[in-house]
């Protein structure tokens, strides 16, 4: 059967920080089960969370309040809101409101979660955390925004989460937070985000429709009936996504009993002539050729791997500029570095030899002053040693002349 080809690319939101915070610590609190202990008390706990809340999400939010295929009085709406919105999926009209765009314009441009216009993983989560999409459009869900109790529920959002995960605390300890609670609802958001991404890719296609969605047995067991995606969307008028008596609704299976109840009125079936078409092409039988879907499912994770290696590529070219740019910078700045360390050696180095220069001339002068005191001073001394020495010769000379007798007068010769 023939499947709408890919358009180009749309262009995503911008993911919130603060809303992809919240996200991955939801993610890591359920990691911390497992710290807590495994135990069969906790698997239990874990897996009637999980179907509790995935059938408030399938029969209530998408098959009640996205789509009006049953009847409910006030009291019950209110109390499947509620109980959807332990799921932290964000508000009930929220949830409605970009449901039915999502209809209007499947796999187009348009549409919110398509992995065909915006790839897998934004339409498997990415959309969520946008700031795009994180108001919610009362003008989509008018026959919702007149009940009041709902439009505070909506704008109230993270109250039932809190109360669901304070009430599993009280009553089971760490067990029912972490593996009743947190563990619980991250596989209840990939269970639900799933339908948006995998259904869109994998599976099998029985009726054409304008959009790429496909049905899985399997997806249909993890999330109560939502994997007959393409019945789906070929008829989002019923209550039953499961159009043949071997496809698992147990959604529709409740909602029956509800009925049966009194609690549900006015459920929407499947038109037989739905119900034929799907009988003769949706046997265990009927699918097309493996090799073609195998073909698709290539192209399609091949070109999701090809956006992202081109990503990557322009990413490690612009870190890979910028690199050598400041590596280049680097260098000049460590060569002008050097030109300067090598001029201040230099003056340095000019320094010192003109202060040894001076140092020697200071150091030649005192020399050649000292030794015109020393000779002046040998040339003082010998002058006073002369001068001594004539005055003791002559007091010698004077002694002697006083020390000679006299010759007296008149005596002979």
């Amino acid at each position: 059967m023939p499947v709408p080809q890919p358009a180009p690319r749309a262009p995503r939101g911008r993911v919130r920080p603060s809303a992809a915070l919240g996200f991955l610590l939801v993610h890591a609190a359920a990691l911390l089960a497992f710290a807590v202990g495994v135990s069969w008390e906790g698997v239990l706990l874990c897996a009637g969370s999980y179907y509790l809340r995935m059938f408030a999400i399938t029969a209530g939010f998408h098959r009640y309040f996205a789509h009006r295929t049953y009847r409910l009085s006030r009291v019950p709406q209110l109390l499947l809101a509620f109980l959807g919105q332990t799921a932290a999926q964000k508000g009930v009209l929220w949830w409605a409101a970009h449901h039915r765009h999502h209809h209007r314009y499947s796999d187009q441009e348009e549409d919110v979660h398509s992995p065909v216009q915006k790839g897998f993983w934004w339409s498997h989560m990415g959309w969520i955390l946008a700031d795009e999409w994180a108001e919610t459009d009362l003008h989509r869900v008018k026959d919702l925004a007149r009940y009041p109790e709902l439009v505070w529920l909506d704008r109230n959002q993270f109250l039932a989460p809190m109360l669901y995960g304070l009430l599993s605390w009280v009553l089971f300890g760490w067990t029912g937070l972490f593996w009743g609670f947190f563990l619980s609802t991250v596989l209840l958001w990939h269970g639900t985000f799933a339908i948006n991404s995998v259904m869109h890719v994998f599976g099998k296609r029985v009726f054409e429709t304008k959009d790429t969605s496909r049905n899985s047995f399997l997806m249909a067991l993890v999330t109560m009936g939502e994997g007959w995606h393409n019945n789906h969307h070929h008829h989002p008028g019923t209550a039953a996504q499961g159009f043949l008596w071997w496809q698992a609704d147990p959604s529709w299976w409740l909602l029956v009993g509800g009925e049966k109840l009194g609690l549900v009125r006015d459920l929407r079936r499947v038109p037989e002539p739905v119900r034929a078409v799907a009988r003769a092409r949706g046997s265990w039988h009927f699918s097309r050729r493996p090799f073609e879907k195998a073909r698709e499912a290539f192209d399609s994770a091949l070109a999701s791997w090809t956006d992202r290696a081109e990503t990557l590529s322009e990413r490690w070219g612009r870190a890979r500029d910028a690199a050598r740019a400041s590596a280049g910078n680097a260098l000049a700045d460590l060569e002008a570095a050097r030109a300067r360390t090598a001029a201040q050696l230099e003056r340095q180095r000019a320094d010192y030899s003109a202060a040894l220069a001076a140092f020697a001339e200071a150091s030649r002068r005192r020399r050649q002053r000292a030794a015109a005191l020393a000779e002046i001073r040998i040339e003082q001394l010998r002058a006073e040693i002369e001068r001594t020495a004539r005055s003791l010769v002559e007091t010698l000379e004077r002694l002697v002349a006083a020390a000679e007798p006299a010759s007296p007068l008149g005596s002979p010769a």
